[in-house]
């Protein structure tokens, strides 16, 4: 008998844990990727991926036809009313840095990304 109602527990905290999980409700987020952005000062193009919701952003960088893992760039808040400024940089590995800014609107929906190089 307790092995029974032992199983029985576990298959309704398991019934529980996955209903639970699947009615989050998912980010309808905006994601920006493009590996076009050059770097005038090395002669590189760089791939840059960035993503938001409603207040935070994100960007992973690394160089065009790389094969390392891209490296993540922490976005900081910088301002904003009705859309959402973000802004993060990152040292090269051969010198200089690379500066990303997001600009979301409607928590994410809309997202353009800008990237300079110095």
């Amino acid at each position: 008998m307790k092995t029974h109602l032992m199983y029985l527990l576990v298959l309704c905290f398991t019934f529980f844990a996955t209903a639970h999980a699947t009615d989050k409700v998912k980010a309808s987020k905006k994601a920006d990727s493009s590996c076009s952005y050059f770097n005038d000062l090395n002669g590189k193009y760089y791939c840059v991926e960035t993503s938001s919701t409603c207040d935070i952003a994100h960007a992973w960088y690394k160089e065009s036809g790389s094969t390392a893992p891209a490296q993540l760039i922490v976005l900081s808040k910088t301002g904003g009313s009705t859309c959402t400024l973000f802004e993060g940089s990152a040292t090269l590995p051969g010198g200089g840095y690379i500066v990303v800014y997001v600009q979301t609107c409607n928590c994410g929906s809309t997202l353009t990304t800008n990237v300079n190089f110095h």
